[in-house]
């Protein structure tokens, strides 16, 4: 009786584990889903609305922080000058993530890509950038149908559980496309 008792909770050990693996799993495909969609809805904003929108990403945030993780920004005008202006009555929209969730960004050969030296281009969603200004990615999405970015042509960020799980969001200027690349190496270029 002790060893059948002895092997049933070995297994059941075993399933919380998998359990916990799946949850995390879950949890980053989520955020994941989460984040395309708001730069597609971001994007087809900006396409009916004929005015240009932003997605900036807070690199690192953490759900136990009470900040949040990204924001959806609409801009006054097309193509605005450095620096942006906040539409007048549409507050930036902050987006959460589940659980501990977090975006982190992608590693490339020159270093990391992020927007946080030039905090003259930084749409703070607040209004003047912070100090210190704290690391981002923003993208733009024009009224024309293109994405811009900050600081490089194309734009790819992690979202992840402690680097494990961990899938890659790829944008591309040339083509406005989004892509996936689930259970990716982020840290590597793509």
């Amino acid at each position: 009786m002790t060893m059948v008792i002895a092997i049933l909770g070995i297994l059941l050990a075993i399933g919380v584990i998998i359990l916990l693996a799946l949850l995390e799993r879950w949890r980053v495909e989520a955020a994941t889903n989460q984040l395309v969609a708001d730069l597609r809805l971001a994007h087809t904003h900006a396409s009916n609305e004929l005015t240009d929108w932003r997605v900036v990403v807070l690199l690192g945030q953490k759900e136990e922080d009470d900040e949040p993780d990204y924001y959806l920004v609409k801009l006054k005008t097309p193509y605005p000058p450095a620096p942006s202006v906040i539409a007048p009555g549409t507050p930036p929209k902050p987006r959460y993530f589940p659980g501990n969730v977090q975006v982190t960004n992608v590693i490339t050969p020159a270093g990391s890509l992020t927007d946080s030296h030039g905090a003259a281009y930084w749409a703070a969603p607040w209004g003047t950038p912070p100090t210190p200004v704290p690391d981002t990615k923003t993208q733009e999405f024009n009224s024309s149908g293109t994405v811009s970015f900050l600081v490089s042509p194309s734009g790819s960020v992690c979202v992840t559980v402690d680097t494990n799980p961990q899938n890659r969001i790829v944008s591309r200027s040339a083509t406005s496309q989004v892509r996936v690349e689930y259970d990716s190496d982020c840290n590597t270029a793509n």
